[in-house]
Order: structure tokens, then C-alpha cells, then sequence
């Protein structure tokens, strides 16, 4: 994915170009009225993993679903075609009985397929979903299928992550993974997120700060050093939360962005790498580039026909 393509997740699944233009990237058919034989559109979807031509959704109330393009033959069906929600359940790890889980907040991924998602499930207590919900990585998502659950892994298992509804996931510069929470504001970040053995202790589970005034949170994305986090009251930002050092005192707290929505919830927000950021209020999305200090509409989902 180029830097040209930017994903925001919050009441859908969205893809922007540097032109401001968007397409819909799932078809996201209405729950009344969905014709005979469709399945499931998106509920509450809040994160996106993309490898190659597939795209899963994390979802609110249906785990973490993989969707199919509509034209099998479509070799771009994730840049010039529409997507459906792909029955196949060996692709898909949730949803319907909502074993294992089924409240998926935002994804992460690096270079090698691993995608990292958050889990805010508070009342399953499942073996896999303990109550509370956690942090899961899903290694090597090109090849991998879910239907055996195999290669579902806990990050940082005890050490502080689950219990407190994650839904924010960041992947730094610094190669370390930043965790926000629903039920507060603490944000916390994770060495080695990618180790595999549970017994390792080259795993841990650093301070970072908090948001402001302890607002729960729905997003994070980095821009250069800068963590930026959406939270259900503002834009916030943690500077240079990629070098500084944690547990002692942690980074800093989160301050505001004054982004002219202050005291609505924002619910997306990803970065581009180059010096802009996009969040999403209120079925809008909007352009905040940090060095100019300036805010842009970026385009509305009315207008994608959603």
C-alpha cells in the first residue's frame, strides 16, 4: 500500500486518494431489506488489515471477517472493485456465536502479513477472549486460515493488557506496539509484540501516559514520533511518544488538538506517513496536517452511498 492510500475505519471501510476521492470498499448493504441470499454487512466496523488482494474487517459485534470480492475476476478488488462478506468461516475468526470473540477494535500490521488486533469483549470469558477482552496477533495473515484457531496468539499474556476493553492499536516507529483502552485512558505500549513464546522475557508492557481528562479511546496512529489518538471527546496527541522512555513517569500526557471538534467523538484515524493525519467525526472525515496547524474536510460518507 502506497502512502497515497490511506484507510479510516469508523462507520465503514474507506479509501482515500491524494485527490480526496473515496470508494467503498465493502458492499455495505443495509440490514432491512438485504436482498434474498445476501449475508451479513458490517455492524459497528472499527478496524482493517489488508495483504494483498484480501481485506478483513474488525467488527464490533462480528469479529474479525474477511470479505470476497463481488468479481471473482477483478484482479484489483481492493482499489477498483466492491467486496462482500465472505461466508467462508475458515477466513474469519468470531462473529455468529461470538466464539472466540466478537468486539474488534482497530487492527495493526507490519511488513511481514502479522496483524495485531485489539479485542474489547467484556462479558464472554472465554478461554481464548478472557473477560475484558485483549490483544491478539494473528501471524502470517497471506497464508493463514482460521478455522482451527492455530496461531491465535496472546500478546503479553499478564501483564496488564486484557480486562480493560482495548480497541486502539498503533504499531511505532520505534517497532514497539501502542495500546489505548475503552474503559479508560491509560495508554500502554508493548516490546517485542510479535514474540511468540508466552515465557519469553524479552516481552514487556511499558507506560506511555494517559489521554486527556482519561477519555476512552477508539484510535491511534502514528505520525512521525507522534501518537496521535481519537478519543470520545477530541483529537489528542502524545509528542515524541516513539523516544521516550516508558515506566518512569511514562512520555507525557496526551493534550488536546484544537481540530474545531473538541467535545465530539472520534471514532477513525490514520495517518498518511507524510505529514498529514485524518480522523473522522460524525459521518465526516477531515485532513489535520500538524505543521500548518490546519483542518480540511476530507470527504463525507454520504457521498459514497453508504
Amino acid at each position: 500500500m502506497t502512502l497515497k492510500k490511506l484507510i479510516i475505519s469508523a462507520t465503514a471501510a474507506l479509501f482515500v486518494s491524494a485527490t480526496g476521492s473515496a470508494q467503498v470498499a465493502a458492499d455495505l448493504v443495509a440490514a432491512p431489506g438485504i436482498p434474498a441470499g445476501n449475508v451479513f454487512a458490517p455492524h459497528t466496523p472499527a478496524g482493517v488489515a489488508i495483504v494483498g488482494t484480501n481485506i478483513w474487517v474488525g467488527d464490533g459485534a462480528q469479529g474479525f471477517r474477511h470479505y470476497a470480492p463481488i468479481d471473482p475476476n477483478n484482479a484489483d478488488p481492493i482499489n477498483s472493485g466492491q467486496l462482500e462478506f465472505d461466508a467462508d468461516p475458515n477466513l474469519s475468526v468470531g462473529g455468529g456465536s461470538c466464539f472466540l470473540f466478537c468486539s474488534v477494535g482497530q487492527a495493526a500490521q507490519d511488513g511481514n502479513a502479522r496483524v495485531y488486533i485489539a479485542v474489547y469483549d467484556h462479558s464472554k470469558g472465554q478461554p481464548f477472549a478472557p473477560a475484558g477482552g485483549g490483544v491478539y496477533m494473528l501471524p502470517c495473515l497471506s497464508t493463514f486460515t482460521f478455522g482451527a484457531f492455530e496461531g491465535l496468539n496472546t500478546v503479553a499474556p499478564g501483564l496488564g493488557l486484557s480486562g480493560d476493553q482495548p480497541t486502539a492499536l498503533a504499531l511505532g516507529p520505534d517497532g514497539k506496539l501502542y495500546v489505548g483502552f475503552l474503559k479508560n485512558g491509560n495508554i500502554k505500549r508493548v516490546t517485542n509484540p510479535s514474540q511468540l513464546n508466552p515465557t519469553s522475557q524479552t516481552q514487556a508492557v511499558e507506560s506511555v501516559g494517559t489521554t486527556p481528562n482519561g477519555r476512552s479511546m477508539r484510535a491511534m496512529a502514528f505520525l512521525g514520533p507522534d501518537l496521535y489518538i481519537a478519543t470520545d471527546q477530541s483529537l489528542a496527541v502524545v509528542r515524541n511518544a516513539a523516544t521516550c522512555s516508558g515506566n518512569q513517569g511514562g512520555c507525557g500526557n496526551a493534550v488536546v488538538v484544537q481540530d474545531g471538534h473538541v467535545g465530539a467523538a472520534h471514532v477513525g484515524l490514520t495517518s498518511d506517513g507524510a505529514g498529514k493525519v485524518y480522523f473522522s467525526v460524525a459521518g465526516s472525515v477531515f485532513r489535520y496536517t500538524p505543521v500548518t496547524n490546519s483542518i480540511a474536510p476530507a470527504f463525507r460518507y454520504g457521498a459514497c452511498r453508504l
